[in-house]
């Protein structure tokens, strides 16, 4: 209840605070408000019958969340920032029957001089619930989580043909809970599955010809879950080499592809080295001004979300078209496939199988602008993980929302 009076407090101060800022339409701030009802057919994500010992339980439930957005341009620089925090309360959940989420992202650009740029970009989930972290990683355990991924790029232009990418990445996952409760009953803990990743890379871009780019790419990465023991250690080291094409066919079609090789040492002496191709697609066609269409694939050795494996080999495919039907009405809809293969030689106890998960997610959105400050819209998510592992739960959830948007200012 505190923490929806507080939420409710923050509406109320930024809507009595609207006028002012409005008075300023190149106001480089912005917040809007959206509040959604909806129903959700499986609010603990099990199987039905489920193995947990949790019957499948429906619920309604109400979404509050605030968005404030900055944007802020120099003659150098530019500073973007959106912080997003929402609360979600369900009629029918037991224990706790609201989860309160912060999003907070940043991108910040700076250009030294017409040859050398910086580009920072950070973004922060603290989440009370399992959910899509990022578009490729699912966090499954039901725990308060925190995820973070922050990159940095510098950029050389060598000569107007040629530039030089110094680029760095860190991700951070943890959990709140030392603990946590798996599928079959049994009580896990954390310690193997907090894990933080640093990446470090060099990408030469060499243009060949005004509408195609090639791209030679080097990086190194290591993966450390700090708080496991050294038997159940997945700490490891990895080498990526590999090439890659930018080639614009039309105005309308631009693809990118990226191959190559990694190679991953694990500290923990009881598992050889694992090497393994990886790889990335993607597409994006315009076909008219009103539609946009955007495809990917990659395919790469990735952290396993299950504690009893080193790694994982995943493969990942999306596909999403965004389509104005008229001035004021928009659609969305986009759908991924993930399979995430887990190999025996590489689980950490020696008595488990290979074993794979696949995981379906589909989403629709259709939104109404009513006016300059007002939208209403309609949703409706599908997911669906089937998994054959020891441990886990397959299960398939729905949920819709309607709901109101509003710009506050």
């Amino acid at each position: 209840m505190k923490r929806i009076q507080i939420l409710a407090a923050a509406v109320l101060l930024l809507a009595m605070a609207a006028p002012v800022w409005a008075a300023s339409a190149s106001s480089p701030i912005h917040v809007n408000n959206r509040l959604r009802v909806g129903w959700d057919d499986n609010v603990y994500q099990v199987d039905d019958p489920s193995a947990s010992g949790l019957d499948k339980q429906d619920s309604f439930r109400i979404i509050e969340e605030i968005e404030a957005l900055v944007s802020l341009n120099f003659e150098r620089t530019y500073l973007g920032l959106r912080y997003r925090p929402s609360l979600i309360w369900y009629s029918d959940r037991e224990d706790e029957d609201t989860d309160f989420l912060n999003d907070l992202d940043l991108n910040f650009t700076h250009n030294f001089s017409p040859v050398l740029s910086l580009s920072l970009a950070d973004s922060l989930r603290a989440s009370q619930l399992p959910e899509l972290q990022d578009e490729t990683y699912v966090v499954r355990q039901d725990d308060d989580n925190l995820y973070n991924s922050a990159s940095a790029t510098l950029s050389y232009t060598m000569r107007p043909e040629t530039r030089l990418d110094l680029s760095g990445r860190y991700i951070l996952l943890e959990y709140t809970e030392d603990d946590y409760q798996d599928a079959a009953g049994n009580v896990v803990s954390h310690d193997s599955d907090n894990y933080y990743s640093v990446v470090g890379g060099l990408t030469l871009r060499q243009q060949l010809a005004s509408l195609t780019t090639l791209m030679v790419d080097g990086r190194y990465q290591s993966v450390v879950y700090p708080d496991a023991d050294d038997v159940d250690s997945r700490d490891a080291d990895s080498f990526f080499g590999g090439l890659g094409l930018e080639q614009t066919f039309s105005p309308q079609l631009i693809g990118n592809l990226r191959a190559g090789v990694e190679h991953r040492m694990y500290d923990n002496d009881a598992f050889d080295d694992n090497t393994q191709p990886y790889g990335e697609i993607s597409l994006t066609f315009l076909p008219s001004p009103a539609t946009r269409i955007t495809g990917s694939a990659s395919y790469s050795i990735y952290e396993s979300d299950v504690s009893n494996f080193m790694s994982q080999d995943r493969f990942y495919a999306s596909l999403s078209v965004a389509h104005d039907l008229t001035a004021k009405l928009n659609f969305y809809l986009s759908g991924a496939y993930t399979l995430n293969a887990y190999d025996a030689d590489y689980a950490l106890d020696p008595t488990l199988e290979d074993g794979d998960e696949n995981t379906f997610l589909v989403s629709m959105r259709l939104s109404y602008r009513l006016n300059r400050k007002n939208w209403l819209e309609a949703g409706y998510q599908f997911v669906m993980l089937d998994s054959d592992l020891a441990g886990r739960e397959s299960y398939e959830r729905n949920r819709v929302d309607v709901g109101w948007k509003i710009q506050l200012f």
